[in-house]
């Protein structure tokens, strides 16, 4: 199996004899990268905006008179109900406003007068105010400051209720938000609850904080505007293979809000754009449904593919055929989020079942079984208007859902379906001027490292639109493990929807499949058109060349593309 699959990505015959490896390791390679879009354009909120930085002032050290002061005490008016009280104590180190405290007590021992008390209010407002805590005061009591003891009010801000401007917004707000009445008002919650309702693209949402009647309470008024809430969205593109056909279409249907919890369902089918169906073709099938609970986020979906090619024998022709099952469930909790950064775990697992034919007799040593499981950690962060993301992932081959065993007596060196494997992710994008004129930058970098014998399937693959560009993606470098680092500068044109783009890519794949490969480097280069026509129409189109390849790796010269959408 490996001596064929190394035939297969060595690029020694440029229309391929696809396998169903092949095809898997083709269809991954492309969802890993909509994930990566979908990552970086996903909904992002920040209610404080860019916070302006105060030039720094220092503490007041000769003021006059002033009192040494040995303690500080926050208070909770004692006029406010039990609940709020205790939602607003900062004694122990397990209370919300902790630091609050902890940020007085390093002016114990100073000598403090009028201007020090202000120093000092102005100082924990601000550290209240960058946790999120918008409504939370402080104040400043009479007292008498001999005693060495000064005393601060802490009123805390809380939520009186969250509710629709319009009483008769149908849907609901409660699994969106990880907040409600009588709890703290923290704009981290309310910043979470918006973004979950904005992944629904047909709904428009807003969202005011009012005072309520009672002394730190507020409403949470939401306003949210709908449109249809299904979607009907068309693709044309090139990425298949010419063995099993080049030009693919699809359908995808998305419907928002199915059952009125900021849910989204999409169902899917795509085919080969190829006529001459008895000699090759591809058809697939997915669904995928996603819910929201506050900091949580699940997902599940199913895909299934096939594909067929005839290939011709020295004798008589045969057609060589396979097809897959794939389900999969994933959560993601979101357990930081700050005004400029997000972060959180991600576990997913899935179960694959892959069959191979040929004619119409199976390939029993190809029959496959597997399950993954993946922990990943993601983390989002803005500097200005420069966006980095980041996933750095485990994943490995679990024995759940009836996966397949490992063979008796395996070989150290073959493949094993309990693999283990990391892979890396990073993404950063940035606008930026050259003369006046406004571009953008954008890079990303993936890696896959592992110490396992792999399956083709679980290749790291480079040669393609998704990984290194310049190459037409019949053939491939593939191996256990590897990199690439994608660069790329957009250069809008004036008063259009268009952008103009040119690409500069490296990659490098390992491992013990290297050894059957005709080279292990790809350099390459793109320059390409994408942007909007006409209202729902969106296209791509590019060409590339290729800076480096090996000896013998055959591609189209220039490897050109497209994609076109149309969403309505």
């Amino acid at each position: 199996m490996v001596a064929f699959a190394a035939f297969i990505f060595a690029g020694n015959g440029h229309a391929a004899i696809e396998t169903t490896d092949s095809e898997e390791l083709r269809n991954r390679t492309r969802q890993e990268a909509l994930e990566r879009e979908r990552q970086q354009q996903a909904p992002s909120v920040n209610l404080q905006g860019e916070m302006v930085k105060e030039a720094p002032v220092q503490f007041p050290v000769s003021e006059t008179p002033c009192f040494t002061v040995q303690h500080f005490v926050l208070e909770v008016p004692a006029k406010l109900p039990p609940s709020t009280q205790r939602i607003g104590a900062s004694t122990t180190w397990w209370d919300t406003f902790r630091f609050a405290q902890d940020y007085l007590e390093q002016f114990t021992g100073k000598c403090i007068g009028r201007e020090g008390i202000n120093f000092i209010v102005r100082g924990v407002t601000a550290e209240i105010l960058g946790r999120g805590y918008s409504t939370t005061r402080i104040g400043i009591p009479e007292q008498d400051m001999l005693s060495g003891i000064l005393k601060l009010t802490l009123v805390p801000g809380v939520i009186h209720e969250l509710r629709f401007a319009d009483a008769e917004t149908a849907g609901t707000w409660k699994n969106a938000f990880p907040t409600s009445g009588g709890k703290l008002l923290n704009l981290r919650d309310l910043e979470q609850g918006l973004e979950q309702m904005k992944r629904v693209t047909s709904q428009e949402v807003d969202m005011q904080i009012v005072p309520a009647g009672e002394l730190g309470e507020s409403d949470i008024v939401i306003t949210v505007k709908r449109i249809k809430p299904w979607k009907a969205i068309i693709n044309l593109d090139d990425t298949g293979a010419k063995g099993t056909g080049k030009t693919q279409a699809g359908l995808q249907l998305g419907w928002d809000n199915p059952l009125g919890l900021n849910d989204i369902l999409n169902i899917g089918t795509s085919t080969d754009g190829d006529r001459n169906s008895n000699m090759r073709g591809t058809e697939g099938n997915n669904l995928s449904y996603s819910v929201p609970f506050g900091y949580w986020t699940t997902t599940i979906s199913a895909n299934e593919s096939r594909y067929h090619q005839r290939i011709a024998g020295a004798v008589q022709s045969f057609v060589s055929s396979g097809r897959s099952q794939s389900y999969e469930a994933k959560i993601n909790y979101l357990f930081h989020r700050d005004q400029f950064s997000k972060s959180s775990l991600q576990f997913r697992t899935g179960t694959r079942a892959s069959h191979s034919y040929i004619d119409d007799t199976e390939v029993e040593v190809q029959k496959r079984m597997t399950t993954l499981a993946e922990l990943a950690l993601i983390h989002k962060h803005n500097i200005g208007q420069t966006q980095i993301d980041t996933t750095l992932a485990y994943r490995w081959g679990a024995p759940w859902f009836g996966a397949q065993r490992e063979a008796a007596n395996i070989p150290g060196n073959s493949p094993r379906y309990r693999y283990k494997l990391e892979t890396l992710d990073i993404s950063l994008s940035m606008p930026f001027k050259l003369n006046e004129r406004a571009l953008s930058y954008s890079a990303t970098f993936r890696a896959q490292n592992t110490n396992t014998a792999l399956y083709a399937s679980e290749w790291f693959a480079i040669g393609n639109r998704w990984t290194v560009r310049g190459f037409d993606g019949e053939s491939s470098l593939g191996a256990e493990k590897g990199f690439f680092l994608r660069n790329e500068i957009g250069i809008p044109i004036v008063d259009t929807a268009q952008t103009a783009y040119v690409g500069l890519d490296f990659g490098k794949v390992y491992g013990e499949n290297v050894a059957n490969l005709i080279g292990n480097k790809l350099a390459g280069c793109a320059t390409g058109l994408r942007g909007s026509m006409a209202k729902g129409l969106t296209y791509d189109i590019f060409a590339g060349w290729a800076l480096y390849k090996p000896q013998h790796y055959r591609t189209d010269e220039p490897a050109a593309g497209f994609n076109l959408m149309y969403q309505m």
